[in-house]
């Protein structure tokens, strides 16, 4: 098994935590096998047979970030209200 902070990669599986990557992996199509939630983490599997490198370069790289970006930062102004 293949870790880093948030995402784990075991067979033709990634597991992670970042709600973000999941939203995109889920837009491109990758089957979504379950969710877990581990204390008051919550965990997504996606069945993804790619070069999980290549997608997290993809989706680092993508529209999709800005949009992401774009809905946390109008969060924060609704927060401080």
């Amino acid at each position: 098994m293949k870790t880093n902070k948030s995402h784990q990669t075991k067979n033709d599986h990634i597991i992670t935590d970042d709600l973000a990557f999941s939203a995109y992996l889920k837009m491109k199509g990758y089957r979504f096998i379950k969710s877990d939630r581990k204390r008051s983490k919550a965990f997504f599997t996606f069945e993804v047979a790619e070069d999980i490198e290549q997608l997290k370069v993809e989706f680092i790289n993508s529209e999709f970030v800005n949009f992401y970006n774009e809905i946390r930062n109008l969060k924060k102004i609704i927060s401080t209200k």
